[in-house]
């Protein structure tokens, strides 16, 4: 062999030869004239240093070494082809990792797992790695590129950073089901909370919600009184079930059916909290749009059927 590598277009024009056994049919497949193509087939004969068809009669037929280099040489296109269509599939959105931020109450929404299931639905091959953090973790993690889209409740966001409301999340009271409060059918106000100890969470990971809380209870005239401040939902949730204190938390988390832990909506028309999906002003990458196309959309249905 008189060079170390091979040429694609080589590879095609010995098997197109090799499937019609004659110059001239091949010539026409390939959308050559003959002549070149016979001087590609020598080119690579060259290359290999060993003849790779045999006159035989008025045709041509494989010899010895064209016969060991067919399957190899078919096998050698179908890859290269494949790893063509995998760069072209990477390239429309189809292929690939999404890193996507979400926050603990995000999957306990109607929208946040329907689109996931139908992100997951329409790019089958592209890995939805998802990280669980906090709203302001989020936005630091999406500006050092550590996720591609974040969805979190709302927040200052820098100038590099957009937003995209997906819906509202009314407020809900959580207390425990011997709090005087639970056997109330209806809404709660926030006024009827003054007496009680507060569970929220940390200010840093959550700071409107815990501001728009704060903003209820002094709209009612009274400053909450803070028990606990914690990290995760659960934690949360798990306090109460133990008997200690309420929480003002968006609507979704009564999905989670919990001992001894009781709902109830407050009665407050502005008493509600935005869902945001987050992303960089730059972004390019066909598969952040194509998430935020599946939010907008599914988001858009859920609300017209009046669900969160």
């Amino acid at each position: 062999m008189t060079n170390d590598y091979l040429e694609l277009r080589h590879l095609k024009y010995f098997v197109t030869v090799a499937d019609e056994l004659h110059f001239g049919r091949a010539a026409e497949r390939l959308g050559i004239s003959q002549p070149p193509l016979s001087q590609q087939i020598h080119a690579l004969e060259q290359r290999l240093g060993a003849k790779l068809f045999e006159r035989k009669g008025r045709g041509i037929a494989l010899s010895s070494a064209g016969s060991a280099l067919l399957p190899r040489a078919r096998t050698l296109l179908t890859q290269a082809e494949r790893a063509a269509e995998s760069v072209a599939r990477s390239q429309r959105g189809e292929l690939g990792e999404l890193h996507l931020g979400l926050m603990s109450s995000g999957p306990f929404t109607v929208v946040v797992p329907r689109v996931l299931a139908r992100f997951r639905e329409r790019l089958p091959d592209v890995r939805l790695v998802i990280h669980e953090m906090a709203t302001s973790h989020q936005i630091d993690a999406l500006e050092q590129g550590l996720i591609d889209v974040g969805v979190i409740r709302p927040d200052t966001l820098p100038a590099s950073i957009k937003a995209i409301e997906l819906f509202k999340d009314s407020l809900t009271v959580v207390m425990h089901s011997s709090n005087p409060l639970a056997a109330k059918e209806g809404p709660i106000d926030i006024s009827e909370l003054a007496n009680e100890d507060f569970i929220f969470y940390q200010r840093s990971l959550g700071v409107r919600l815990y501001d728009e809380v704060i903003a209820l209870c002094t709209r009612a005239g009274f400053n909450p009184r803070i028990l606990y401040e914690v990290r995760e939902l659960p934690t949360i949730i798990g306090l109460i079930s133990g008997g200690f204190g309420v929480a003002v938390l968006p609507g979704s988390v009564q999905r989670m059916i919990v001992e001894n832990v009781v709902y109830r909506p407050v009665a407050h028309m502005e008493a509600a909290t935005a869902v945001w999906a987050i992303y960089r002003d730059d972004a390019n990458d066909p598969m952040v749009h194509a998430f935020l196309d599946i939010a907008q959309c599914l988001a858009s249905k859920t609300l017209a059927k009046g669900q969160a």
